[in-house]
């Protein structure tokens, strides 16, 4: 294998994949990331086996072939390395990468690297079967495939870490007629994203769901943060396949029935409080600065148009107390909740306006945005505490 690649295109799609090497591989090679240059690209391609990534870069082709060499060495490199034209070549299971060290006249690097021959590395499929949602055919297909990244965004957060559970280490992602949703639960916290779309021509009466790993939602999330976008996905039996363009991942899901949350969902929240975000969100965070080490809670005394929050640290002997303004009529409650969960869910929330439905001070209270995307119906779940004395 011979061929030319920019420094700066070949750090891109290394670190596109980088995050599917596996850290304590079971084989040595799921160690190495495989490089394969054929037409005019130079296509790098990682796995763990649960989660695969492939990705093509533009390159000239000088004489086509493929190699696997080890990802963090070889990342570590090409990270370091100048902008520059760089060649890579490969003899007797041997890659060479060398180039000009950035704009420096007469500096030159050479470095080699002993690789694998990539017979031994995994197959990823270019297609599964299962059902399909392809945004390229869809009206305004490009906002609407943008917007999956930040459902996930959005509900990831609340998964749960206990692996005695695994169904609720994922996020449950359901796919019918009228559109998509994601939920995500750990017991104490709930979040919920519904998204509108016209999928009727799409999947028409068979919908499907996986639960989508964290490894998954967490890579997928930073990827589509950016300007990158889902083309198409295939919800298969036990894996999802994301067609990035340039780009495809690949990852198996969890298996198992998610959950039954719907009865979780309280109905009979009478009680409305809007307020400020940007009031609520740092008040929380300092107040919770003096809040148990144990519970980390922080109580919220609401009562008309004002919230009162305090906490007390019974390790350190220190109390604080803090009240915002707030839209807010009904009886007043007093109803204490863990400080760090209350401000994952209030980061999440993209509006200025935050409203709490309540019942009483052992209901879950439902938190939504002041104002969201026709399209969207997004909120969280909170479980209180006991308040505190």
């Amino acid at each position: 294998m011979k061929i030319l690649v920019d420094r700066d295109q070949l750090w891109q799609g290394i670190d596109t994949v980088i995050d599917a090497v596996a850290s304590k591989p079971a084989l040595p090679i799921l160690s190495n990331i495989l490089l394969t240059g054929e037409g005019d690209q130079l296509i790098l391609s990682a796995t763990d086996l649960d989660l695969s990534i492939r990705t093509a870069v533009p390159a000239v082709i000088r004489e086509s072939g493929s190699i696997t060499v080890p990802a963090r060495t070889f990342a570590g490199i090409a990270r370091e390395w100048p902008a520059s034209q760089l060649s890579i070549e490969v003899q007797d299971n041997r890659l060479l990468l060398s180039g000009k060290l950035g704009a420096i006249e007469g500096s030159e690097g050479v470095y080699s690297l002993a690789g694998i021959s990539p017979d031994e590395f995994p197959e990823m499929p270019s297609t599964i079967e299962g059902l399909s949602v392809d945004f390229d055919a869809m009206e305004e297909a490009e906002a609407e495939a943008l917007f999956v990244g930040g459902m996930l965004n959005k509900t990831s957060f609340a998964v749960s870490r206990d692996e005695t559970r695994p169904v609720l280490n994922g996020v449950l992602w359901a796919i019918d007629a009228e559109g998509m949703t994601m939920v995500a639960t750990d017991g104490y916290r709930f979040a919920r994203n519904r998204h509108l779309l016209d999928l009727k021509s799409q999947v028409g009466d068979k919908p499907g769901e996986v639960i989508l790993p964290p490894q998954a939602s967490a890579y997928l999330v930073k990827v589509l943060g950016g300007q990158r976008r889902i083309h198409r996905l295939t919800l298969g039996a036990s894996q999802i396949l994301f067609d990035l363009g340039s780009t495809q991942v690949l990852s198996r899901v969890i298996e198992g029935p998610y959950v039954n949350y719907e009865p979780v969902i309280p109905r009979q929240n009478d009680k409305i409080l809007r307020i400020s975000k940007e009031m609520l969100l740092p008040a929380v965070r300092r107040v919770s600065i003096l809040s148990s080490t144990h519970t980390h809670q922080v109580r919220m005394r609401i009562s008309k148009n004002q919230v009162e929050l305090s906490a007390a640290s019974p390790e350190i002997g220190g109390e604080a107390r803090e009240v915002i303004p707030a839209n807010y009529s009904q009886e007043e409650l007093d109803v204490g909740y863990n400080a760090n969960y209350l401000i994952e869910i209030l980061r999440k929330i993209e509006s200025d306006e935050v409203i709490f439905e309540l019942h009483n001070a052992v209901t879950a209270a439902l938190v939504r945005p002041g104002k969201q995307d026709q399209a969207e119906d997004y909120f969280c779940l909170l479980m209180p505490l006991r308040p505190s004395t």
